[in-house]
């Protein structure tokens, strides 16, 4: 009995023993708070678009805690090169001053863009529905071109070519009018609304401007998308 009493003392001063030796691992533990100095510099610094359908994210490496971080009489500072913080991951440094004590510690930028893209697949000259696209958030540095970051945007647009499940959607893989579709020509003249009957000869987007025929006179114009069915010219 002794003994078992004698052995649960030297286990419970192994424990206390181990407790004591091993860092912090909370929150509030050294290399958590160089963590959050990291994050927090980047977040001053990065330059960030403040689109709203774009969020940024910052988030920093963790910290090796067989690192012994010293005890600084005066707050950290942080420091990083201008060309790092362009990067999506930045090299921070983080320093005690007035010693020869600092630590790298590396903090990744993520600029979140909302985006349409294909919920499934959809074929070529497909009228694209609600029911085939949904709206996510993607990494900036994954996108190639312009896109969409509603699905009431694309209301009219059928595809120019085949589209797969979730492929971002872009200007270039859409037309609002398309090559032959019959549209309606408005011209404003003097304040009165001229309409006339068209065919489209080229595919267009909404603002684009494309080579549209007269079906009266069989004159071929100039005029700018304003719609899937409507087009306009100045006169």
């Amino acid at each position: 009995m002794k003994n078992f009493a004698s052995f649960l003392r030297t286990l419970t001063f192994f424990t206390l023993f181990v407790a004591l030796q091993c860092p912090a691992q909370g929150k509030n533990s050294p290399h958590e708070r160089i963590r959050t100095i990291a994050a927090d510099f980047v977040k001053t610094r990065v330059i960030t678009d403040n689109s709203s359908n774009i969020s940024t994210q910052v988030s920093a490496g963790k910290v090796d805690q067989r690192i012994k971080v010293p005890s600084c009489e005066v707050p950290f500072e942080a420091s990083a090169s201008e060309n790092s913080l362009t990067q999506s991951n930045v090299t921070v440094r983080v320093a005690c001053p007035g010693s020869n004590w600092f630590l790298y510690v590396m903090v990744n930028v993520q600029q979140m863009q909302q985006v349409v893209v294909a919920r499934q697949a959809v074929s070529p000259g497909e009228l694209l529905s609600e029911e085939q696209l949904e709206v996510i958030r993607l990494d900036i540095n994954q996108l190639r071109g312009s896109t969409y970051s509603t699905i009431e945007s694309l209301a009219g647009a059928r595809s120019k070519r085949r589209l797969r499940a979730g492929q971002p959607i872009e200007p270039s893989l859409l037309c609002y009018v398309c090559k032959g579709d019959s549209v309606v020509i408005s011209a404003d003249v003097a304040g009165l609304q001229i309409k006339a009957s068209g065919v489209a000869e080229q595919d267009g987007n909404i603002g684009d401007t494309i080579r549209v025929e007269n079906t009266s006179s069989r004159r071929q114009i100039d005029a700018t998308v304003v719609s899937a069915s409507e087009v306009t010219v100045g006169i």
